[in-house]
């Protein structure tokens, strides 16, 4: 209970104390993002895998998670998100999927969706997806380029023949 009311209480200070960009450390799942000074908190999940933020003037949801990937595949989530966006009526218009990194954005009447993903180590990922009014590109492209370039695991992971590499035969 302790690290949400504390979580909660800096992310909400943190806009209003630096009009810098501010780091979120999701320790459970392993990845660092950085948030735009602009965003508040809107909801903390009891989960803690994440956050949902949004400017004041509500014009942007922006939610950042980790998870879980079934079978380690990240291409292969980045597929069944971007599946579920077009259930939800997005048209797809872009899309990069690999085993590290995976991106989609897409249109849905008058708002633009950005989806990116990063693999992180033990078969999980980290995401961020950002929509805002196609009215309001301009304001939130520069937003969407420093969260993706943000978005990284905290630790690089190794396989376990590089753990084991170094290790002294035993006869």
């Amino acid at each position: 209970m302790l690290p949400r009311i504390l979580a909660i209480l800096l992310l909400s200070a943190a806009p209003a104390f630096s009009a810098d960009w501010w780091p979120y450390d999701n320790v459970r799942y392993g990845y660092t993002i950085e948030l735009p000074p602009e965003f508040g908190l809107s909801i903390y999940p009891d989960s803690g895998d994440g956050l949902t933020l949004t400017p004041a003037d509500q014009s942007a949801r922006l939610r950042v998670f980790g998870t879980t990937v079934l079978n380690g595949d990240l291409a292969s989530e980045a597929k069944i998100r971007m599946a579920v966006a077009k259930v939800d009526g997005w048209q797809i218009s872009y899309s990069k999927l690999s085993s590290h990194g995976a991106s989609f954005s897409g249109i849905r009447q008058d708002r633009i969706v950005y989806v990116r993903g990063v693999a992180l180590c033990n078969g999980g990922a980290a995401f961020f997806q950002i929509d805002y009014a196609k009215a309001d590109m301009h304001r939130f492209d520069a937003v969407v380029m420093r969260l993706v370039r943000s978005l990284q695991p905290i630790t690089k992971c190794t396989n376990s023949t590089q753990a084991f590499k170094h290790l002294p035969a035993t006869g």
